[in-house]
């Protein structure tokens, strides 16, 4: 039987062609939100540990990120240059992979606040150590439910800004989902939000991103979403011969309120990443859906 949930060990699927557009995004929105005056509160709900040692020669960031670390691959997406370059390659084969806390740590400013929330206490604990000394002033970790720490939040006179990367270990996490975006959408004016998910068939996922994007456009928030859909499902290389995890069809992203010149930007990239992420030969490509609203 398919599992209905992801199960999701980010250990082994760090730097996979998911964590590649989430992250390439992460990066160009921070960028863009930071060329204005006004400080940021950051929320990350589901933080992880921070950065991740890559060096499973079968592991999936061989489909993802190791795909986009030779110069050719650079200067092809030179867009993502930024996010490229927080990758750190070191003595053989392995590569230390930000995720998204060091991602925000690497770049927001010394005036910004930034807030991770992570429910696994040793993950917390893990992430808490990788904070850099010159980043402490300005982070708080807290092993703590991410949706109830997001909705206690009261910006200071900062723009509210949050990333939602849920495992989807739970039946009730799309409700959450929702529920959290849309009282963030409807109590903060200007909060901007980038929500991760998977797309599976069937229960409890088909469906809801789009139920979600019907509520936000009623809501009167305005929102875009990227979804991209490989070929015969995610690979799971652990073997020479290419591979799909089952029932698993593609990784989409859902902003609302997201500055218009990162999506731009983001956008402009997605063909060639995904020709970047594509195995031709083994009959694997990727395809690109975008969905705008408000």
């Amino acid at each position: 039987m398919v599992p209905r949930f992801v199960n999701y060990d980010h250990r082994y699927h760090a730097g996979n062609p998911a964590d590649v557009l989430k992250h390439a995004a992460l990066a160009l929105v921070i960028l863009e939100l930071i060329k204005k005056d006004e400080p940021i509160l950051y929320v990350d709900t589901h933080a992880g540990i921070g950065t991740y040692r890559l060096d499973e020669p079968t592991g999936e960031w061989k489909q993802g990120i190791g795909r986009l670390l030779s110069r050719s691959a650079r200067r092809r997406l030179p867009e993502l240059g930024p996010y490229l370059d927080l990758t750190r390659e070191e003595e053989g084969d392995a590569i230390e992979y930000p995720g998204s806390p060091a991602i925000a740590w690497s770049l927001f400013r010394p005036q910004d606040r930034l807030r991770f929330f992570e429910a696994h206490p040793r993950a917390a604990q893990e992430l808490a150590r990788q904070i850099p000394q010159e980043k402490q002033a300005q982070v708080v970790v807290e092993a703590a439910d991410g949706y109830a720490a997001l909705l206690r939040q009261k910006p200071k006179d900062e723009r509210l800004v949050t990333l939602i990367d849920p495992p989807f270990e739970k039946d009730d996490e799309w409700d959450r989902i929702d529920e959290a975006l849309l009282k963030v959408a409807g109590r903060s004016q200007g909060a901007m939000a980038m929500l991760w998910y998977p797309l599976k068939a069937g229960p409890p996922h088909e469906g809801r991103a789009d139920a979600l994007r019907a509520r936000l456009e009623r809501a009167k928030a305005r929102g875009l979403s990227i979804e991209l859909r490989p070929r015969g499902g995610l690979l799971m290389p652990r073997t020479d011969a290419p591979r799909v995890r089952a029932g698993l069809s593609g990784t989409g992203l859902l902003f609302v309120e997201a500055p218009s010149r990162a999506i731009a930007r983001l956008t402009s990239s997605l063909p060639e990443l995904a020709r970047s992420l594509a195995r031709p030969t083994d009959g694997f490509g990727f395809e690109i859906t975008i969905q705008g609203w408000g």
